[in-house]
Formats: structure tokens, C-alpha cells, sequence
């Protein structure tokens, strides 16, 4: 157990005044009705009520108060009994590469555990010390963005260990309305989709806990508790929330970002680079091969998908903490920068399809796909069988649009917020 008040603080003072200097894109107040964080409100009126709890945090880079402050910080300000944290992929800080280990560490006294190593899970003897787990980690949006398979991990071990999990929620960058995409096929589970939600989900991770419980995918007997935003609305995008953004993850730099990522993150599943080994990733894309004025022509341009496409050359680097080998590596790359015009009419996920239609179209010998990878992230074998030319694409669009309408229905009873 660690309080402030004993010799103890010096060390991890030291070391949270270190993070926060890294974190030099601390959230700053830019508006006057800015949204209000669930990690704010359980710091101002919920923490008392877990007085003599005994505190396991699942946290990363982004677990962050608007002064720049972070929750580690505020939870020992606030005498509260941290007794240990768990941390998702990308590790505690969040400068690990996609697939890179993370190993176990301290921070002082505290013992971080790393849930994208050895184990995924947290472990009874991990939570040995701990009442409940705090989740406070900020999300994209994407159903094979893996920090929400996290989440399902924790819960099912609270379950199992009869612990409190409290989410303290935060907002959705690609917009809590857009829906895009298949329902996962249970066939294709795996850590990067680990439940029947679409690709682009229009929820945040306190909805989808809420979801996950409802619906039966974690343990009914969770004890979950979603401490929820204010001044928080579907329509809105990240500028709207009036908070500084932080890097989620290495590749996903800016909030535009994870606005295209449920889309032309799929191209890493085929032989295009997705603008990986680039200062621009996922918002780029190329392959030595490509006629981009043809597929730029295919796609008329990007107007009616509400973004602007220009053409671009590039070469994809190694990048250590971001992509260490990107596909075609040190190779020129004829490519096509994407720029968002309308957020609230850029369905990143059709116009990637689009976009593959446009490759296939044009190179019908070049696109390959990676299929196992493929399918795990769209969520079944549509896309792949398109490719293969065992089903077309209106009947691709016609299953999918089943699926987004089905999954709008069903999450009607979860969502929080207007």
C-alpha cells in the first residue's frame, strides 16, 4: 500500500514529474463548456467512496486530467491506497511498436503488470492486493484496436476474483454516431476482436462495458460501475470536446487518425503500405505499383466520401517505437494522401472498401491479402471472398449494412449520452 504521507512519495513524485514532462501534450481547458472527463468526476465526488479500498489502475499514456496531471498523480494526492497498475499494449507509456511485448515494471513501489505479454489476463495472484480495478484508458473506436479487449479481460477477471471494476469513461474520437461494418463471426475471435460488435462501433468503452455485461459476453456477476462524462454528445468529434489530444498508440498520432484507422487500418492486410514508416500513418497509403491517378479517378477524387485525395510519393522507413520493418521498406511508394473535409459523412470503412474495389479493379494481379490477419479484423470472410471473386461487392455492402443496422438496434439500450 502506498499513501503520500509516508517517505515513500519522493521517489514516485520524481517519476510522475517525469511523465508529465514527456507528456509535453498535456489537455488543456479550450473551451468553457469542455467535456468533463469520468476520471474528473471520480476524483471530485466518487473516490471517497472507495476510502480503505485497495486500488488496481488499468492505465497507460493517455490516463491523464485536463491540468495535466495524472491519474497516478491525483489518486495519491488524494491519499487513495494504489496498490498496483496494469497496462495495455504499447506498455505504460505507450512508445512500444504493435505486437512488441511488454514486459512487467515499477513505478517506485508499485508494481506495474503488463497485460500484453506473458499473460493478457490479469492473474489471481496479481489481484491478491487489490478491492477494484480503475480502467481509465483512452480508446479509438475500433473494434480491433486491442485496448477494448482489455477491458473484457478485466472483467472476467473481476468476476472470477469478485472484484469492482469502475470505467471512467471517456470520449469516442471517431463520433458516437457512424456505425460501420460486420458484426465479428465468433469464428474469427481473437485478441484483436474478441466480440460481435462492427469494425467502427459509434460507443465508448463505458457504453461497450455496459454492452459487454448486458449482452452476456463478460460474467453477468461483474460488479461494474461506469462513471460517465458531462457535456459529452454522439455528434461530436474531438475538437468538439474542447481537451488536448494525446497519442493513444505510437501509429495513431492525431484524433483524424482515428477517424480513418477502422478503414485503411485493413490495408496493413494486404500487399499496400498503409502509410506505416511514415510520420502519417493510415492517413497515407501506397505500394511501388500503384497508379494512384486511376484510382484517385475510380474514386472521384474522395468528394463524395467527404475528404480530398492527393497524389504523393513516399518511402516508408524504419521507425523504431513506431514500425520497425513497414512494408516496402526503403522502397519509393506511389501513394494517395487523404485529407478529411466532413467528418460527420467520412465513413472510413466503405470508403476503404472503395478504395480496395479501385486496386482490385486496376490491379487485379498485385492485391493480396494476408488472410488470417484479414479476416480477424474485418471480422469474417466477406472481404475475402470478394477478393477471390466468390461474392460480389453489392452483396459485400448489402451484409454489412444488415449487420450495422442489427448492431444499431441492439446498442440502443446501452448508450449514455444524446
Amino acid at each position: 500500500m502506498l499513501h503520500p504521507k509516508t517517505n515513500r512519495t519522493g521517489p514516485v513524485f520524481l517519476i510522475l514529474f517525469l511523465f508529465a514532462v514527456i507528456l509535453s501534450t498535456s489537455w488543456l481547458f479550450a473551451t468553457k463548456k469542455r467535456t468533463k472527463l469520468g476520471s474528473e468526476i471520480f476524483i471530485q465526488t466518487l473516490l471517497t467512496q472507495l476510502d480503505q479500498k485497495k486500488l488496481g489502475l488499468v492505465c497507460n499514456q493517455t490516463s491523464v486530467l485536463p491540468d495535466g496531471k495524472s491519474l497516478i498523480e491525483a489518486l495519491i494526492e488524494k491519499d487513495a491506497s494504489l496498490e498496483a497498475v496494469f497496462t495495455p499494449e504499447h506498455g505504460f507509456m505507450g512508445k512500444l511498436e504493435a505486437g512488441a511485448e511488454v514486459q512487467d515494471s515499477l513505478l517506485a513501489k508499485i508494481k506495474i503488470f503488463s497485460l500484453y505479454g506473458k499473460t493478457k489476463r490479469p492473474t489471481q495472484e496479481q489481484t491478491q492486493s487489490i478491492d477494484a480495478f480503475i480502467y481509465d484508458i483512452q480508446d479509438v473506436g475500433t473494434r480491433y484496436y486491442t485496448y477494448i479487449t482489455t477491458l473484457k479481460y478485466v472483467m472476467e477477471a473481476a468476476a472470477a476474483f469478485g472484484k469492482a471494476v469502475y470505467v471512467l469513461d471517456r470520449p469516442n474520437p471517431a463520433g458516437g454516431n457512424i456505425v460501420e461494418g460486420p458484426l465479428l463471426d465468433p469464428k474469427y475471435e481473437s485478441f484483436r476482436g474478441a466480440f460481435p460488435i462492427p469494425v467502427r462501433y459509434g460507443m465508448t468503452v463505458g457504453e461497450l462495458a455496459l454492452m459487454m455485461k448486458g449482452e452476456g459476453w463478460v460474467p453477468p456477476q461483474v460488479e461494474l460501475h461506469v462513471v460517465r462524462m458531462t457535456n459529452w454528445g454522439r455528434r461530436f468529434f474531438w475538437e468538439d470536446t474542447g481537451l488536448r489530444w494525446i497519442p493513444t498508440s505510437p501509429n495513431i498520432p492525431f484524433p483524424e487518425t482515428a477517424i480513418i484507422y477502422p478503414g485503411t487500418g485493413l490495408l496493413g492486410a494486404f500487399t499496400i503500405n498503409p502509410g506505416l514508416g511514415t510520420l502519417n500513418p493510415f492517413m497515407q497509403f501506397g505500394a511501388p505499383w500503384l497508379d494512384t491517378p486511376a484510382i484517385i479517378q475510380k474514386l472521384g477524387g474522395g468528394t463524395s466520401y467527404g475528404v480530398e485525395l492527393e497524389p504523393l510519393i513516399y518511402t516508408p522507413r524504419s521507425l523504431p517505437g513506431k514500425t520497425l520493418h513497414p512494408p516496402y521498406e526503403n522502397r519509393p511508394c506511389q501513394g494517395i494522401n487523404v485529407r478529411i473535409i466532413q467528418k460527420d459523412k467520412f465513413f472510413s470503412l466503405h470508403f476503404t472498401l472503395a478504395l480496395i474495389k479501385a486496386i482490385r479493379e486496376t490491379h487485379p494481379n498485385k492485391i493480396r491479402l494476408h488472410r488470417d490477419s484479414l479476416n480477424q479484423m474485418f471480422g469474417n470472410d466477406l472481404l475475402e471472398r470478394y477478393i477471390e471473386g466468390t461474392l460480389s461487392y453489392d452483396d459485400l455492402l448489402k451484409e454489412m449494412e444488415k449487420d450495422e443496422k442489427a448492431f444499431l438496434q441492439m446498442r440502443q439500450k446501452y448508450l449514455l449520452y444524446d
